[in-house]
């Protein structure tokens, strides 16, 4: 069977006062990969449409605080797509602590820390195909004017 998917994103910011001037915008892309007429390798970025199984999807979502005042308490959560397998944290701020989450949102932590339940009723490590969500926690509040955006990858299955 040949699978396809058509990308969308869905992305949530906690809410709040405080947030009501952070504007996020998002994007799907992928990597294509050519080879110039020097033989150098080119990569671009083309807007993710029609997915077909190995590829690998990068979600990337932009945030600006377009008020005048800092943004306290940012939290950006990215849920992964369905049939999507979470790869790499891609582009995060020095502000901003990662985390994954297995269970639909509902906890988050460092991968390695995230446990699921097996087929037997017990515990046992999460794996990249296990985890739900991408959230990044801003440690610090947005000043106004900042900008800025995170980024992750997954692949189809």
């Amino acid at each position: 069977m040949n699978r396809v998917l058509t990308v969308f994103i869905l992305i949530l910011l906690s809410a709040g006062a405080a947030h009501a001037n952070v504007e996020l915008t998002a994007q799907a892309t992928m990597e294509v990969k050519t080879v110039s007429d020097t033989g150098d390798e080119v990569v671009r970025y083309v807007p993710a449409g029609k997915v077909i199984p190995g590829d690998e999807v990068i979600y990337t979502i932009s945030f600006a605080n377009k008020g005048a005042e800092p943004a306290a308490d940012v939290v950006i959560t990215n849920p992964i797509p369905e049939h999507m397998v979470f790869t790499q944290v891609v582009e995060s701020p020095a502000a901003a602590a990662v985390s994954l989450s297995a269970d639909g949102g509902a906890q988050y932590g460092a991968p390695g820390d995230l446990t699921v339940e097996d087929a037997d009723g017990g515990l046992r490590p999460a794996t990249a195909s296990d985890f739900t969500h991408v959230r990044w926690v801003f440690q610090e509040p947005l000043a106004p004017g900042a900008a800025g955006s995170v980024s992750f990858r997954a692949q189809l299955q």
